[in-house]
């Protein structure tokens, strides 16, 4: 039997917001500083039982002013308007034009036993955003999604639910934009209109009705407000942006490892990291090292840092029952792990065989995890941690899952675990290890790479989307899937280049780097049993391609790591569909065969085989093809045009307006990039804050430069700004170089003296010292 709260019967505000008490039960309304307003509900005692896992600290309310108007209680807040009608309860939220952006259904709030749903009407043309990693295109219209950590390594484009839960979605209607957050760990729900063509609901079996209206009206301000509801994203090291390399695979010798880092660098593979597997544990005991194959871990890393790279190796949550086992028996002795309801100890069947569970709710278990670093630490692993089936993965074999359910565990309260606790548990691995990373090395960013996650966990970790496969079809489901992470404050993310599962073609190797060499997190991994994805090891054109467009990534470092800083004060996606840059083109709703990476650079890979043209759209405005400087002139309402891409090319694109700092290409992040290069296409004024540090330091000297393009009708005028900040970067030139020009300037001068240049290849190059004062250069036409 279902009921719902009834008509509102009472009201009484407070400096904790706006209380409703209805017939069944009340709901509270409470105004969030930087434009969120919270809607919470009970039909109990309790509106939050437990603590967010995903909001760090409670939210300061803001005082804002109730009235009535007959039946309707208005609240006005950020320019948006709350409405509350009183008979029958019923939800509006309405921009400052006074337009209706969201309108629940009447009574919209419905309960059958625990489990609760929310409705909304469909008003027009909505598009659906966010969600985390989810499967199918950008847009969720239509579709139905649940969240529930689940370990799926044969996804498909159809497949849910995935590994991580995230239960915020973004909606666009009319180029108005809000998101709305479910703080929820339960199994929750969400149906885009799948059900009912005329409505959309979300809700959860059981737990808090929580919610968060985070208001837009662009799709970028909700980022930035969800991301400081639920935590800034972490600020990765530098090195962390390099081109990583990761297979699954037994290993005879440290040779078998050694081997590839030779062959990265003898073929001039630009790469950072050499990321080991399961198979470098002792029998997969975490926190060790198999003695056979590495008999001196940290001479091991040692040849491995002479050659400049990198070490991460994974580790996954599950320890092995085994008596002598140092984790296995600390663990019993002082009740670190999952318990079923007769008291004894939870055991799963993970790689080490049987296998226990850390139950990462309890802070002494999360500091004992933490502790576990100093082992990894002094056997000279770098400052990182790939966190694997953290679901968690509890078997191993898909027809003993059964046998080894998790149905019968039980929390310290002797409830149900998993129904709670299954979304939340990679939160607290994640929070460990970080923990641990920070302690074991004072001073340094962490990186961490997780496959699980709930809402929040972009404050500590970036992720991969898990266990792709080589397949065509997985190479077009990655955009989808990173630029909705994005979008759900996720933006430090990537999918394995290649495929995990299967045996990749060498046209798809070849494609796969030219897509993910643009990925935020790049990355080329491999399954155990399939073909060897080192690019020397397949026909020349893939190894020129995978030089070709990581050595551009490379040169790319320097806007990639502003972006990234960026990100970490207003977790603005790196990788952004379209459709985050011009929220006024509704051409771009859908597209995600294309992507921009930051402002200014647009994507358009190639999806399919035997390919050598696609389409691509460009929004109206100046762009000009990265790789030859020609100009476009795009007409309002954007253009779809027919680009040549042969398989050694994918179509890339410079919006009008770009400022791009670049350097040389380099093999490691290790090496110096050398002169400041920025690149400017004239179009549009526009500004970008050029970061640069040293790259490992939490608390180190930081510089910041601003520089700006601006057109008037005597040319252009890029400046740049002072230095701000502390840190000293190597003795070095600025170079600029303004491309797409398709005449001489007038006259060149750098801070009002006549410089003698020349336009060659479609550009000018001015060259001046960095020296930390402001300077500008006059373009005159």
């Amino acid at each position: 039997m279902s009921y719902n709260l009834g008509h509102v019967s009472t009201v009484s505000s407070s400096e904790t917001g706006h209380e409703f008490k209805c017939e069944n039960g009340r709901f509270i309304i409470q105004p969030i500083s930087e434009g969120i307003i919270r809607f919470q509900a009970t039909f109990t005692e309790y509106y939050r039982e437990y603590p967010s896992v995903a909001v760090p600290h409670d939210p300061p309310i803001q005082q804002a002013h109730l009235k009535k108007t007959n039946d309707i209680w208005e609240i006005n807040f950020e320019n948006y308007a709350f409405a509350i009608q009183s008979n029958p309860f019923a939800i509006r939220l309405m921009d400052s034009q006074g337009s209706v952006v969201f309108k629940s259904c009447s009574n919209p709030l419905k309960m059958s036993g625990t489990r609760f749903e929310f409705s909304a009407k469909l008003l027009g043309s909505e598009c659906f955003y966010g969600m985390g990693e989810k499967a199918h295109g950008l847009n969720k219209r239509g579709l139905r999604y649940e969240m529930w950590n689940t370990d799926n390594p044969s996804h498909d484009i159809d497949s849910d639910p995935l590994y991580q839960s995230i239960p915020f979605f973004i909606t666009l209607l009319d180029s108005s934009s809000f998101g709305v957050f479910l703080d929820n760990t339960y199994r929750s729900f969400f149906d885009f209109g799948k059900t009912d063509p005329s409505l959309y609901y979300f809700g959860a079996p059981n737990g808090p009705i929580d919610i968060y209206f985070i208001l837009g009206p662009s799709i970028r301000l909700v980022v930035d407000r969800y991301t400081r509801l639920t935590g800034r994203p972490h600020f990765v090291p530098r090195w962390a942006l390099g081109h990583q390399h990761s297979r699954w695979m037994e290993y005879k010798s440290e040779e078998d490892i050694l081997s590839i880092a030779h062959g990265m660098r003898e073929y001039k593979i630009p790469c950072d990291t050499i990321v080991l597997d399961i198979g470098y544990m002792d029998e997969f005991r975490i926190f060790t090292w198999n003695s056979n194959v590495f008999p001196n871990p940290d001479d091991f890393t040692d040849k491995l840092a002479s050659l400049d790279f990198r070490v991460m190796s994974i580790i996954d949550p599950g320890v092995k029952l085994e008596d002598g086992f140092d984790l296995y028996d600390e663990g019993i002795k002082n009740d670190y792990f999952l318990k079923r309801s007769d008291g004894d100890v939870y055991v799963g069947l993970v790689w080490p065989g049987e296998t226990v569970f850390p139950d990462f709710s309890k802070k002494q278990v999360r500091d004992w995890f933490s502790k576990q670093y100093q082992k990894l630490a002094a056997s000279g692993l770098s400052n990182s941690s790939w966190l694997d089936m953290n679901e968690p993965s509890y078997c191993i074999y898909q027809g003993m899952k059964e046998e080894y359910s998790l149905d019968d565990v039980v929390d310290e309260k002797g409830e149900p675990w998993e129904p709670r606790m299954r979304n939340a548990y990679a939160m607290g691995m994640i929070q460990a290890a970080f923990n641990g990373l920070r302690a074991a090395y004072p001073n340094q960013r962490p990186f961490l790479l997780t496959r699980s996650g709930y809402a929040g966990y972009q404050r500590y970790s970036a992720m991969w989307t898990g266990d792709n496969q080589s397949k065509w079809e997985h190479l077009w489901l990655s955009i989808p899937m990173l630029l909705n992470l994005g979008l759900s404050g996720i933006p430090f993310c990537g999918a394995d280049i290649g495929g995990f599962g299967g045996d990749v073609s060498d046209e798809l190797l070849a494609r796969w780097y030219q897509l993910g060499a643009f990925y935020p997190f790049s990355r080329n991994h491999s399954m155990i049993n399939t073909r060897r994805q080192e690019p020397w090891l397949f026909d020349d054109c893939v190894l020129h391609q995978a030089r070709r467009y990581l050595e551009l990534r490379y040169e790319l470092l320097r806007y990639l790591y502003s972006l990234a800083y960026e990100s970490s004060k207003s977790g603005i996606p790196i990788m952004r569909p379209l459709v985050f840059e011009f929220q006024d083109d509704s051409n771009t709703y859908e597209l995600d065969r294309q992507f921009m990476l930051g402002p200014f650079i647009l994507i358009a890979p190639v999806l399919e085989p035997d390919v050598d043209t696609i389409l691509v759209y460009l929004p109206e405005g100046v762009w000009y093809d990265f790789w030859t400087s020609k100009k476009l002139v795009i007409d309002e309402g954007g253009s779809t045009i027919s680009v040549s891409s042969s398989l050694d090319n994918i179509p890339i694109y410079s919006r009008g307006g770009t400022i791009l700092p670049t350097g040389r290409s380099i093999q490691h992040t290790n090496q110096n990039q050398g002169d400041l290069i920025v690149v400017v296409y004239p179009g549009h004024d526009s500004d970008f804050c050029y970061f640069e540090d040293d790259g490992l330091s939490e608390t180190g000297a930081i510089l910041f430069m601003d520089i700006s393009l601006r057109h008037d009708d005597s040319g252009l005028h890029i400046e740049f700004s002072k230095h701000m900040g502390d840190w000293a970067p190597p003795p070095r030139d600025i170079v600029l170089e303004i491309r797409g020009l398709d005449k001489e300037p007038a006259a060149v001068r750098l801070d009002n003296s006549l410089l003698d240049t020349k336009i060659l290849d479609n550009k000018v190059q001015i060259r001046f010292s960095d020296d930390g004062a402001p300077h500008i250069v006059d373009i005159s036409v």
